[in-house]
């Protein structure tokens, strides 16, 4: 140790013994208590995770099967469920997460939404999959191409799992929906958009919303925003903007101002948001979801961004949004009170007229498959 180590070590313990420290006499944390409540701590956030990821499930499996009549060709036969194996998290953290969600090293059943065909056939959170359509599992990967081969051919699927050493046989029935899946992003932003093929929700958002209504909002405006095609017509106008302004700039200046392309892109953008809230009004109400919840949730997106309430860019104010989608609920209460088919009207379609009856509407034909972000045990 060199002489200027040795005196900084000697100020530091004579330092040491010169400070102050805490008088109060505080109980002795002991490291088995400590290491027993981290444990407890960590499965609660396990819990936690997992029950978002359930509502996330739930609710975007009543919303794409509900409204696969208004998906257009966008469409596939989906099951409900997703899969688990212990190889899927760290080693430190396989024991809890066997203990608290029963997943073993085989591909385990995770996510089973209610009204799902396989909730229907009686799967549960926990089983085992040993057979798809008559071949074995090995993984989890393999579950899932066996799984997906069996739809794609048609007709029914057989599984065969393992429940506390029980084998059980059912056969799972697919059911038509919207080919969007739905992706929970690990952004703590209050934040929820769609890019054309998938609908992304951030966990700030599922900490907003308050219920299944809240999120059916949202996932039905984030679906409209695809049904309608939106990010393909943005696509096209910024395309547009940079062939008509930016290109002939560059030409003659030989800078690119990108401005055209902004331009284009933000054409029409808050008519689009309008379209969403409307179209997913629609969406929201044939899922079966309280759709006054919608405006209000707008009305508690004000709290978080006040500057929102009367000003607009490529979003509307949320006052605005506010009265378009309380118009757009009542609009539909009429529909409901006159026995007519829940579908939102078009630009040069005719008005619809009444139903014969009112039980003409058209039900869901089931509740997709989603895509969902496996659960951890550390907060995010």
């Amino acid at each position: 140790m060199s002489r200027l180590l040795r005196r900084m070590y000697s100020a530091f313990c004579a330092l040491a013994l010169c400070a102050c420290a805490p008088q109060a006499n505080v109980p002795h944390v002991g490291d088995t208590s400590a290491d027993a409540e981290a444990k407890y701590q960590q499965s609660l956030v396990l819990r936690d995770s997992v029950d978002k990821l359930d509502r996330l499930s739930r609710v975007s499996w009543n919303i794409l099967s509900a409204n696969a009549e208004l998906c257009g060709d966008t469409v596939e036969r989906g099951l409900g469920l997703s899969f688990l194996e212990l190889d899927d998290y760290d080693k430190d953290k396989r024991d809890l997460v066997s203990e608290v969600l029963g997943v073993s090293w085989r591909p385990t059943v995770f996510q089973v939404p209610p009204g799902s065909p396989g909730e229907v056939a009686g799967l549960k959170r926990g089983d085992v999959v040993l057979f798809i359509a008559g071949l074995k599992t090995e993984n989890k990967s393999q579950a899932r191409k066996l799984l997906d081969k069996a739809v794609e051919k048609g007709g029914d699927v057989p599984i065969e799992v393992e429940r506390a050493g029980q084998h059980k046989a059912v056969v799972l029935k697919p059911v038509r929906l919207c080919a969007y899946r739905v992706v929970l992003d690990q952004d703590q932003a209050v934040n929820a958009y769609a890019d054309g093929e998938k609908i992304i929700v951030t966990l700030g958002m599922m900490k907003f919303v308050k219920s299944d209504d809240e999120l059916a909002g949202v996932l039905g405006h984030e679906l409209a925003h695809n049904t309608r095609k939106h990010i393909r017509d943005m696509q096209v106008n910024s395309t547009l903007g940079r062939l008509f302004i930016d290109l002939p700039v560059a030409v003659f200046t030989g800078v690119n101002p990108n401005l055209g392309w902004q331009l284009g892109r933000s054409l029409y953008s808050q008519e689009y948001e309008f379209e969403a809230d409307y179209v997913g009004l629609y969406h929201t109400a044939r899922a079966g979801y309280d759709t006054r919840t919608v405006a209000e949730f707008w009305r508690r997106m004000a709290l978080e961004n006040p500057k929102g309430i009367t000003m607009g860019t490529t979003h509307p104010s949320s006052s605005k949004r506010f009265v378009a989608l309380d118009a757009g609920g009542e609009e539909i209460a009429r529909k409901r009170q006159a026995g007519q088919p829940l579908r939102p009207d078009m630009k040069g379609e005719p008005k619809q007229a009444p139903a014969q009856a009112r039980n003409s509407e058209p039900k869901p034909e089931a509740r997709k498959e989603t895509l969902v972000v496996i659960p951890t045990v550390t907060p995010q």
